[in-house]
């Protein structure tokens, strides 16, 4: 369950719980587009346990589901957007700020963890771009999870208008910084 503590009365209040909190990608999967005289339209194509809750999802989610339906591309971009609990509004609050693309290994592990961040150091947007053990990719796992990384960095970038965030998301410096990483602690041949 997540709580949420109020400012005014400081008691904790429940704002979802884990067990029945659903994520865009797997209504997504329960979904069709169909042509309309509007346009498109979603359509619920499931009929199982808790259908009233994919209806509620769709009702409240149906101009993002209707994009995330026609660009499929875009999936890691709405499933961060939901992870970080941001908006394109949200975003935009950040178009003039400094802000660097983050990578934190640790060499004892072999996590990585990349993200974007002030210029303290401070992970900012409340989701990681990429999580990751090193060990458990190859080396073309690794390459399109960088991939992967600089596209979903350079759509946050784009939906925020920050040009600086833009540029850092496409500079081959850190496809270079993170492939060393690999090449020097990468364990399973």
């Amino acid at each position: 369950m997540e709580f949420k503590q109020e400012l005014e009365t400081g008691t904790f209040k429940i704002i979802g719980n884990t067990e029945t909190t659903l994520k865009i990608k797997e209504v997504a999967e329960k979904c069709r587009l169909v042509k309309s005289d509007n346009g498109v339209k979603v359509e619920l194509a499931y009929t199982g346990p808790n259908a009233s809750k994919y209806v509620q999802y769709i009702e409240k989610h149906k101009e993002d589901l209707t994009k995330f339906l026609m660009n499929p591309d875009d999936a890691d971009l709405y499933e961060w957007m939901e992870s970080s609990h941001q908006t394109a509004l949200t975003l935009k609050k950040h178009e003039k700020e400094k802000l660097i693309l983050y990578v934190n290994f640790d060499s004892e592990t072999h996590d990585m963890l990349t993200g974007i961040a002030d210029e303290n150091i401070t992970l900012k947007l409340g989701a990681p771009l990429m999580q990751i053990n090193v060990d458990e990719l190859t080396r073309d796992e690794f390459k399109l999870k960088i991939y992967n990384m600089l596209l979903l960095a350079d759509e946050i970038a784009v939906l925020m208008g920050n040009a600086d965030l833009r540029k850092m998301s496409n500079i081959q410096i850190v496809k270079t910084y993170l492939t060393e990483i690999y090449d020097k602690f990468h364990e399973n041949p």
